[in-house]
């Protein structure tokens, strides 16, 4: 994998969580719900690719 692909995922991977708040209190129904999820999992992603960036 690139080093430009691991750095985007880091990146990626402490980005993501500032959506967490706004989802939360906009309450957690339907799309909301689902698309919290989809972040959870994307998150998750991001921080298996991105976990060694600058090792």
């Amino acid at each position: 994998m690139t080093g430009t692909v691991k750095a985007a995922a880091f990146w990626a991977a402490i980005a993501i969580p500032a959506a967490y708040p706004a989802l939360l209190y906009a309450g957690l129904d339907g799309g909301t719900g689902r698309l919290f999820v989809a972040l959870l999992f994307a998150n998750a992603l991001a921080l298996a690719l991105g976990h060694d960036h600058k090792r």
